[in-house]
């Protein structure tokens, strides 16, 4: 069945004046009228949103004194891009208020536009830990390290040789944006840019002894600081970085086995499927062949 013609906004017109991908004409295949129009049911197709890419931009300058080998940042980008198992708190919900004027005596309220605000983010991470708790003392260092200790109430690092000449925002935060994409992986839906990410914790650090219980397996739930930006300009921002995403060949199917031989240890017992098979043969008596084989 053919798409109506100019089932896809042209250009950035309407709706998608500021969108960087592919958006449905709404005006075109509605099915809630009075009958449904099964012809157009492709331009009736419903939004489905996406997880989140989050790709980190920036670590906290203080990272490198704390690290100079550079491990800090990499288990940072790490635990954000690619360890964390959910990621919540972002928004950008505009609100609307209005002042109420009654309007004769039968209760009607002329209303009018008094303020426009947009709801923040508070990007909440949740990340399971791994064998020996290293993000646990990774957000313990970043905190005790740069931001401030909680006996002294000054960053660990100024006890150093590495003391900074300055506790500004940038040497204590870092930066990244989230990216919804479209169906295709090409194309930001939304997108959030956020700076000065401090963690507001460092996730719980408990301990219990309970022999009627099993051992625990816990996550981190760490909510963070930040300031957003949002709009054309991150749009445009979020859409040069999916262009650097290039998904030509990175096919999971094609994925190498990631065993592609039999262990020694295992060889070396000569009990499997194919010793079986070479002892058969070993042992096999004669017998005729069309094909003039004789056996061993």
């Amino acid at each position: 069945m053919a798409r109506l013609a100019n089932t896809l906004l042209g250009g950035q017109a309407g709706p998608a004046t500021y969108a960087e991908g592919p958006m449905v004409d709404p005006r075109q295949g509605p099915q809630n009228g009075f009958q449904i129009d099964v012809g157009a049911y492709v331009s009736n197709a419903a939004y489905v949103k996406r997880n989140l890419i989050v790709l980190l931009l920036e670590v906290p300058a203080g990272f490198g004194d704390l690290d100079p080998s550079g491990t800090m940042a990499g288990t940072l980008k790490v635990a954000f891009e690619q360890h964390a198992q959910s990621w919540e708190g972002l928004n950008q919900t505009l609100t609307a208020e209005f002042n109420e004027t009654p309007i004769g005596g039968a209760g009607e309220q002329q209303q009018d536009l008094t303020n426009m605000t947009r709801n923040r983010s508070e990007p909440a991470i949740t990340l399971p830990e791994k064998y020996g708790k290293p993000f646990s003392y990774m957000f313990r260092l970043w905190m005790n390290g740069i931001m401030m200790d909680p006996i002294s109430k000054f960053p660990d690092v100024v006890t150093t040789t590495n003391k900074p000449t300055d506790l500004l925002p940038d040497y204590m935060a870092c930066s990244a944006i989230f990216i919804e994409p479209d169906p295709t992986h090409t194309y930001p839906v939304e997108a959030w840019l956020l700076t000065n990410m401090m963690p507001q914790s460092s996730g719980d650090i408990t301990g219990r002894r309970d022999l009627t219980q099993a051992h625990e397996v816990p996550q981190l739930s760490i909510t963070f600081t930040g300031i957003q930006q949002v709009g054309a300009g991150v749009m445009q921002f979020a859409q040069q970085l999916m262009d650097q995403i290039n998904l030509t060949g990175a096919n999971p199917n094609a994925r190498p086995a990631f065993l592609n031989a039999i262990d020694a240890d295992v060889a070396a017992q000569q009990v499997g499927y194919g010793d079986a098979i070479a002892a058969a043969d070993a042992t096999a008596v004669p017998v005729p062949d069309p094909n003039g084989f004789q056996g061993q």
